[in-house]
């Protein structure tokens, strides 16, 4: 038996090894394939007695087992200067061969940098190759009174592979006076590995450098070595440098603000003053062989009202809506439909809402009045095109095109009873044209003035256009006969606004309540006006509690009058108005670091 278990044990250990060694084996990851990198960067810096730069990048890539298209290389143009200019850095003469031959290459720029995408699109490439890329750049250089230097980052901080060795070398037309370096990302201020001058000559290594890991270089040259030294500087186009607050844009701007608030001014005293007759007593026109003489009414002192106990003239309320502010609203339509209840061509009913509370149906009692006006006509058909009753849901979203049509008769109106010599709605709309081109070419100017950060001054014209914008409700005006009917019709109001029902004869207290009604609702004095007859129904001796225009619910009686004129109202307002919703430079030797100097930037595969 013992040596049965000595034989059974040797195949037991050798089956355990092989496990071991095959699990080891299945769970041993693959070999990873060749990260890209930069087995060498050479950079040659030449400068000329002009102070342009040619530069020389050679670049040795290695894109492992990596298939790409090639390299791109970022190489910045454009660097923050002060707070309104940038230095710039023009290159020209862009040169690219792979592999000593002539390289595909796309030029574009981006975030202030020239980019060069270099490589074959229709094709890719792996392992190593050699790129060898130059170009010209100016205003390189940096004056000092006792030297003039080249600060040039020759590897930038943006590669995204790393670089095994970079080298660096830069020429001159002089003897270079000292030289310095740095290296490692962005900021970094240690030295590089060696940096050395002789004669014309200057030469600067790293090793290892990292992905966003540069070296740049410090080079000085004595005085008048080169013709100049100037940075290349433009204005800065953005907001803070195009709105540049100094004393002349500030001053011009105010300037330019104040006569052009002054000109609208002008312009609304001279056409938005209504007119008035000379030697006439407020509501009187000039009588048959009277002299017409109309002038424009003061801005202060007008003359008192007096009572006007029943409409002038017999003007209708929609008239009345539209003379006193200029605006056929929706109010004065609403007020129509009640007017023609009260004169019996049409009987408002309350009615439950098909889902939930009230609704108003509109009954048709006659064909309408062969004495109506153009607009009451036009309404008076929209309302029952083809039915002898509609409710007010039924007029959602269907009737807005024929309340612009009635609102339109309405300014026509005001013209042919000559209270207007044009529509008020085409003098705003005229005005507001104009105000809206001026506008326009105001943030146009102050556009053009931001090049020469000029754009506070254009401020001014762009507020005055806003404000000509803003007056322009205020340049409609009235005829002398407008403003005398207008007189009249605030005396009316005055009556409305202050009459008592016991100053009312009993036998007429609902027919003056009935047919004032209408006039109440374009004054804006329905609740006061409801509010005095609360008690009419009580002092009816036909035994009925309502109006033979209006007629409640189960239940309703004059003490709900208040509410349900309120609320037909505002629903007539929110109805008939309602569209379909689809129908909307400093030196590198002191303060120097990887990266602060000129040109850098970066690249890597595509």
């Amino acid at each position: 038996m013992p040596a049965v278990r000595r034989m059974s044990a040797v195949p037991v250990l050798v089956v355990g090894v092989l496990v071991v060694v095959g699990v080891l084996v299945g769970v041993a990851p693959a070999a990873a394939a060749p990260a890209e990198s930069i087995p060498s960067y050479d950079t040659r810096m030449d400068l000329s007695a002009d102070g342009s730069l040619h530069v020389t990048e050679t670049i040795a890539y290695d894109f492992g087992n990596q298939d790409r298209h090639g390299i791109f290389r970022k190489i910045p143009a454009r660097f923050r200067y002060d707070d309104s200019q940038d230095r710039v850095y023009p290159i020209t003469a862009v040169s690219v061969t792979q592999d000593d031959a002539a390289a595909h290459v796309e030029r574009s720029t981006e975030d202030n940098s020239v980019v060069l995408k270099i490589g074959d699109p229709n094709a890719t490439i792996s392992g190593a190759h050699r790129y060898v890329i130059s170009y010209t750049v100016k205003g390189v250089l940096n004056g000092f009174p006792d030297h003039q230097e080249l600060f040039w980052n020759a590897v930038g901080t943006e590669w995204t592979v790393p670089i095994a060795q970079a080298t660096a070398t830069v020429t001159g037309p002089a003897e270079i006076q000292r030289v310095g370096c740095f290296a490692g990302p962005l900021g970094s201020q240690l030295a590089c590995d060696t940096g050395s001058a002789q004669g014309t000559s200057a030469t600067f290594a790293q090793s290892n450098l990292g992905p966003g890991e540069g070296l740049t270089v410090v080079v000085a040259f004595p005085p008048g070595t080169f013709t100049t030294t100037a940075p290349i500087l433009e204005k800065r186009r953005d907001l803070a440098n195009a709105f540049r607050v100094t004393l002349l844009t500030v001053l011009g701007g105010v300037v330019i603000l104040l006569f052009g608030i002054a000109a609208v001014l002008f312009a609304a005293w001279r056409i938005g003053r209504d007119r008035y007759y000379l030697g006439q007593l407020p509501g009187l026109a000039p009588g048959p062989g009277d002299a017409d003489v109309q002038r424009r009414k003061p801005l202060l002192g007008a003359p008192p009202v007096s009572v006007e106990f029943v409409p002038p003239d017999r003007i209708k309320p929609g008239q009345v809506g539209t003379l006193i502010d200029e605006q056929a609203n929706v109010i004065d339509v609403t007020a129509t439909i009640v007017d023609f209840a009260v004169r019996r061509h049409l009987l408002i009913k309350e009615v439950a809402a098909e889902y939930s509370g009230k609704d108003w149906e509109l009954v048709k009692l006659t064909d309408g009045d062969p004495k109506f006006l153009r607009y009451e006509r036009e309404l008076f058909d929209a309302l029952f095109k083809d039915r002898d009753s509609v409710r007010l849901s039924q007029l959602r979203n269907t009737f807005a095109g024929d309340l612009a049509s009635v609102q339109s008769r309405l300014y026509e109106d005001m013209i042919s009873e000559g209270w207007y010599a044009r529509s008020p709605e085409t003098t705003r709309r005229l005005t507001r044209g104009a105000a809206i081109g001026l506008l326009l070419a105001s943030v146009l100017v102050t556009f053009l003035l931001s090049f020469a950060g000029l754009s506070v001054i254009g401020l001014g014209l762009v507020v005055a256009s806003i404000v000509l914008l803003i007056a322009s409700r205020w340049f409609p005006a009235r005829t002398g006969k407008g403003s005398a009917m207008l007189a009249r019709v605030q005396g009316f109001r005055l009556y409305v606004a202050t009459a008592e029902v016991e100053q009312i004869k009993f036998q007429e207290r609902e027919e003056i309540f009935s047919n004032y009604l209408p006039y109440a609702m374009v004054f804006g004095l329905v609740d006061r006006w409801a509010g005095i007859f609360k008690d009419l129904a009580s002092s009816r001796t036909d035994g009925t509690d309502g109006l033979y225009w209006y007629a409640g619910g189960v239940g309703w009686s004059m003490l709900y009058f208040n509410q349900s004129i309120g609320g037909f109202s505002t629903t007539t307002v929110g109805t008939i108005a309602t569209t379909p919703p689809s129908a909307s430079g400093s030196s590198g030797f002191s303060g120097g670091f990887s990266g602060g100097g000129g040109g850098g930037g970066g690249g890597g595969s595509w």
